[in-house]
């Protein structure tokens, strides 16, 4: 049977380079020929990308960019008119392997930002000018505004909402600065209304120290602390839950914090972690409706005795269910949520809020309650990108119908700039002072 990722789990990798030595050159017929099939088969395959594309008045900029093609282009090039067309959620985009930077040795934009008030700050400076402080603001690159710059690349980055677009953009900013305004190996920029030359950078400058997959800390007497980077590895995550809650058990925990604020992972595995502190029905979705295409079709097949067809869709409905735990935390229990807080990451929280299982702390979701879930690829048969697409259209619990909006918090945390400069948790230390000041009270 055909691979299909069927568990409405990743956040799918925006870029993945590759290290061929050669650019190649397509004819304006082959790329004309990819835009054709690259809109074929989202129409075909994605849940939502028909209704999109007639709503949005998407031939006519398909029509308008097909006309400019008069010479050959390459990859990239194609990666660059494509890309914003693709990219209405977080499980739909181009994969761009072919070569960046090949006649750079320091190609990359070296700071590491902060994008606040639609404003560039300098988070890290990498770059061997030292004057150029954390907190300052970069207003040009290149002669360009940051606003502008900003705003263009948005429109490549995946994702529904601009709160989680930005988060995404903020990580991978040397990135996509490179992909869609070129490589260069100094650039001009002006910082507080002066203006500096400064040499570009390379991909070591840009590595990090990873974080654990998982991390069990404790407060005070009575506060446990998770940890997760996401729903997965499956059986990584069920050993660690099993072993931290049977700790949080001993200690004779009273106050819980899981923090979400990252995703996403495997809805499944979301499903488990809530089964650990809540006696109360639950679920993790209501509603998967799977457009009925090639890709989908034997996954259909196999699951027909679940749902049912209506249309050009496969629907499965959901019922809440009970924890099967015979001991569970029951102290009370607090989730954290941002806009990094995606897919599985989402309905997590969706459930928690729906159900009366936990409280919510900090800012609203990167991701509204009705999306687009699931993901396969294909290939486009001249330049041999592949397309990573959503194929099922995902309802989670109380969605109202909300295409918008993501989950609000019960207790909202606005981050200052200083906040976000520092990598303050200062979502986590806004709970424990809520926790400790309700117990006070008591």
């Amino acid at each position: 049977m055909k691979k299909i990722f069927f568990f409405y789990i990743l956040i799918i990798p925006t870029i993945v380079f590759g290290q061929k030595d050669s650019t190649q050159l397509f004819k304006p017929m082959q790329i004309k020929a990819d835009i054709d099939t690259l809109i074929y088969k989202l129409m075909d395959v994605h849940p939502t990308f028909s209704n999109h594309y007639k709503t949005n008045n998407t031939k006519s900029k398909v029509d308008s960019i097909k006309n400019t093609i008069n010479n050959p282009m390459s990859e990239l090039d194609f990666f660059r008119l494509m890309q914003p067309i693709v990219t209405i959620d977080g499980h739909t985009t181009l994969r761009y392997t072919g070569p960046l930077c090949p006649n750079e040795e320091n190609p990359l934009f070296p700071f590491k930002v902060v994008v606040f008030n639609n404003s560039l700050y300098i988070k890290e400076n990498l770059s061997t000018n030292e004057t150029l402080i954390k907190g300052s603001i970069i207003e040009k690159i290149n002669g360009v505004s940051s606003e502008e710059i900003i705003s263009n690349l948005i429109r490549y980055t995946p994702g529904e909402k601009e709160s989680y677009k930005i988060k995404k953009l903020e990580k991978d900013f040397h990135i996509y600065l490179a992909l869609v305004y070129g490589s260069f190996s100094d650039f001009e920029i002006t910082v507080n209304k002066s203006e500096y030359n400064i040499n570009g950078t390379n991909w070591d400058a840009f590595q990090e120290v990873s974080k654990p997959k998982f991390e069990l800390r404790f407060y005070d007497d009575d506060i446990a602390y998770i940890y997760k980077r996401m729903f997965m590895p499956p059986q990584d995550f069920m050993h660690f839950m099993d072993s931290a809650f049977t700790v949080i058990s001993e200690k004779q925990i009273n106050y819980l914090i899981i923090d979400n604020l990252s995703g996403g992972g495997l809805t499944d595995l979301a499903d488990s972690l809530m089964s650990y502190f809540t006696d109360k029905p639950y679920g993790m979705l209501e509603k998967k409706m799977t457009k009925i295409s090639s890709s989908t079709k034997e996954f259909i097949e196999d699951k027909k005795s679940e749902g049912y067809i209506q249309e050009d869709y496969f629907i499965e409905e959901y019922s809440s269910h009970i924890s099967a735990r015979e001991r569970r935390f029951t102290g009370s229990t607090y989730i954290l949520i941002g806009p990094l807080s995606y897919s599985a990451a989402t309905s997590f929280p969706s459930a928690a809020r729906c159900y009366q299982s936990a409280f919510l702390v900090g800012e609203a979701t990167g991701q509204p309650l009705v999306i687009n879930g699931d993901q396969d690829q294909f290939m486009l048969p001249e330049t041999k990108m592949s397309c990573i697409t959503a194929l099922s259209k995902v309802y989670m619990p109380c969605h109202n119908n909300d295409e918008v909006n993501g989950v609000f918090p019960d207790y909202p945390v606005t981050p200052t700039i200083d906040d976000l400069l520092l990598d303050k948790e200062y979502t986590l230390e806004y709970t424990l002072k809520l926790i400790r000041e309700n117990k006070e009270k008591k």
